[in-house]
């Protein structure tokens, strides 16, 4: 599943890398060029996962499922594998349908409610795991049409509305206001809903929400939780590597405010942060549309 990200997130990096001159000097919303490829594209990953991931989940505990698959040559952790990969990959494309689907298409309005479907409050209950991964999940197929840009606002709007932070990760942000450190959640929902609020022109929820994780993720980096690492779905990121990130989130917010002083010294203490080469590479979009933003105000 960590592979299957990295190439979504690349995919995403090159389309910006192509159309970013246009879109950040224009400041327009460059849809799809094809809504029947978008719409193709979904139903091949909806039927991958009503096979692989809705299968193995009605079935994993059944008694004899692990004989079924081992009949088969096929292996338990395997199955779970492929499962969570075609869930990954058919919220990716269902995202990517929304976002870049015209509103007038005959079947946007469809799309728009099986996107909303796949919200955890429909099938998950509030206080499990699974309805907190649920949720990242989500986070994570957004975060490619947010990186880049190119949504209107309204549609940036609704996904702000999927990413709204649970009560667990409410109850994290007031425990270190209190000054009290308890176990992270999963921040990259809280990072996606803040850059969900900034493209659909909501700076100060954005600010605030990024406030929040700069001062957890300080804290953890250069306080008590130094040595610690923080998993997110496979992948390990240092508290600084992710305040880095958080550092980034706010230039923009701040370019996008036309606070343009405050954006560059948020960017200059985001990069005096060292990060490997592959992060800075997905967070060079972010940096191009600051500097952009910096540049067209100086004219």
């Amino acid at each position: 599943m960590n592979r299957k990200r990295i190439k979504l997130v690349a995919f995403s990096f090159i389309l910006g890398f192509v159309f970013s001159n246009q879109s950040l000097a224009t400041d327009t919303i460059i849809a799809h060029t094809n809504s029947e490829e978008l719409l193709d594209e979904l139903n091949i990953a909806r039927d991958l996962k009503q096979k692989k991931h809705d299968h193995f989940e009605i079935n994993k505990w059944k008694p004899g499922f692990r004989k079924i698959l081992e009949e088969n040559g096929e292996k338990w952790s395997t199955a779970h594998r492929q499962a969570e990969d075609s869930l990954v990959e058919y919220l990716a494309r269902l995202t990517a349908a929304y976002v870049h689907l015209p509103e007038n298409h005959p079947l946007f309005q469809k799309v728009k409610e099986e996107l909303f479907a796949q919200h955890p409050e429909h099938n998950k209950n509030k206080l499990t795991e699974s309805y907190h991964n649920q949720l990242s999940l989500i986070s994570y197929a957004c975060h490619p049409e947010l990186i880049k840009g190119r949504i209107l606002p309204k549609k940036a709007s609704f996904l702000a509305k999927l990413l709204k932070p649970t009560g667990r990760i409410k109850f994290e942000d007031r425990m270190h206001f209190i000054g009290i450190t308890v176990e992270p959640s999963k921040w990259n929902i809280q990072a996606d809903y803040s850059i969900a609020q900034l493209r659909a022109g909501n700076i100060y929820t954005a600010r605030k929400e990024n406030e929040k994780l700069l001062k957890k993720s300080t804290k953890l980096s250069e306080g008590k939780g130094r040595g610690l690492n923080y998993r997110i779905e496979g992948n390990v990121r240092t508290y600084k590597s992710l305040n880095r990130e958080f550092l980034i989130h706010r230039a923009l917010i701040e370019a996008h405010a036309k606070k343009h002083q405050e954006a560059k010294e948020f960017l200059s203490k985001a990069q005096e942060i060292h990060e490997i080469d592959e992060i800075k590479k997905n967070q060079s979009l972010f940096i191009r549309q600051i500097e952009s933003l910096i540049k067209s105000s100086e004219k």
